[in-house]
């Protein structure tokens, strides 16, 4: 489907939501602006008390883009719905970058300086796991997390202040495992950048994958930053296996992936992965060696649901650009704001009330804040690389792993 037609199916919701946005601007005095940025005045029309909203996240560096995405889809819902749950906001950014020092520094100005509400971030999970004793020690804050999936922030039971929209790691690596089983076959290999979180993909994925019966030929821990796979692709030449299982993101991905497409790999095993391994910021560089590679995600901005296509027909007319999975997240963190402030006094125990078991209308579609874990109960979709139709290599949505739910318990 053209870009067009999958905005003219939702035109009469964009023009709502551009209606409502340019409302929102106008009591904000900042109708022709760019992006909201930074402390955002009061919403004096509205005259219904008001809600504080911090940031932390990264704003420069490796991950600056990925935390700009996150505020984007954030605001954007802010703007369709003219505040949060009736009330007036304010914005308050700190950046975290990939630096859980920076981190702690950040959500301490947040929560003594500029006493926020709710704390929206990060994106590293190194960062979140030293973020987590500062939010439960102040014990003000609802922490929304879009991004920091590491499975121990949830496992560890961390701090009930926290819920997570992004969902684990778990979600991403062992909700793979049956299906790739099922549907590629019985014998993987497997390849991954060799730290803590590629160690904890594999470790899901392998279990999962070998419950049902699949056979793991062999791992291929590669270093963190590769340039050269050239060892691994010597020896993936020498394997007999139906599927790779890879988690590679960033720089490594590109890497892996345009090697793998050269060494022709790929035409006699099907290459599986994680969802950053062919992502919207990956793809470009990547081109038709991505081609066939099946991956699995929280979001595709090509999932055909009519939410979706409202909120790519928004986001597409605020930013110029498609959604990725980090907007929707902070499109849904948004939502959950909202929600709870719906159904609760500003009473943090209330809040927190509210939102456990809080079911979201998310782009993704199912989505629910897991009352004993406070993490994700999400689909996640399998998508094949496809030429899009303009020929550019786009996910396809091929299958749905409804309602996925990390196995461990919790009691928050």
């Amino acid at each position: 489907m053209e870009l067009t037609e999958y905005m003219t199916e939702s035109k009469s919701q964009t023009v709502a939501d551009h209606h409502r946005r340019r409302t929102f601007l106008a009591a904000t005095g900042a109708v022709g602006a760019g992006t909201l940025s930074g402390c955002l005045g009061r919403f004096n029309h509205l005259g219904t008390g008001s809600v504080s909203v911090g940031y932390a996240l990264p704003f420069e560096g490796t991950y600056g883009t990925l935390g700009e995405s996150i505020v984007n889809g954030f605001e954007l819902r802010v703007e369709q719905l003219g505040g949060l749950g009736g009330r007036e906001v304010e914005f308050h950014r700190e950046s975290t970058g990939a630096d859980p020092e920076q981190g702690v520094v950040g959500t301490r100005r947040l929560l003594a300086d500029a006493d926020v509400d709710f704390v929206i971030g990060p994106v590293s999970s190194a960062v979140a796991a030293e973020m987590a004793p500062v939010i439960d020690e102040v014990g003000s804050a609802i922490w929304l997390n879009p991004n920091a999936t590491n499975d121990r922030l949830v496992k560890n039971c961390m701090t009930k202040y926290h819920f997570r929209t992004c969902g684990s790691i778990w979600h991403y690596s062992a909700a793979m495992g049956p299906w790739a089983y099922q549907n590629i076959g019985g014998r993987a290999v497997i390849t991954y950048a060799d730290y803590a979180a590629g160690q904890q993909y594999v470790e899901n994925f392998v279990s999962e994958y070998r419950s049902v019966g699949g056979t793991v030929v062999d791992q291929l821990p590669v270093p963190l930053g590769t340039d050269d796979f050239s060892p691994a692709l010597s020896r993936l030449a020498e394997i007999d296996a139906d599927a790779i299982y890879t988690f590679f993101a960033g720089g490594d991905a590109i890497n892996y992936i345009k090697q793998l497409h050269e060494a022709g790999v790929t035409e006699r095993m099907r290459q599986l992965g994680a969802g950053f391994l062919v992502s919207a910021d990956t793809l470009p560089a990547q081109g038709e060696a991505a081609l066939g590679t099946i991956s699995i995600l929280n979001y595709t901005p090509w999932k055909q649901n009519q939410r979706n296509r409202e909120f790519v027909a928004s986001y597409h007319d605020r930013y110029d650009t498609l959604p990725n999975t980090y907007a929707c997240d902070g499109f849904d963190c948004a939502t959950v704001v909202d929600q709870a402030l719906d159904a609760a006094d500003m009473n943090t125990d209330a809040l927190i009330g509210a939102i456990e078991g809080m079911r979201v209308d998310s782009p993704r579609g199912f989505l629910e804040l897991d009352a004993n874990t406070h993490d994700a109960i999400q689909n996640m979709d399998i998508r094949e690389v496809v030429r899009g139709p303009e020929g550019n290599p786009i996910n396809e949505v091929i299958d749905t792993l409804e309602r996925q739910q990390v196995p461990w318990e919790c009691n928050l």
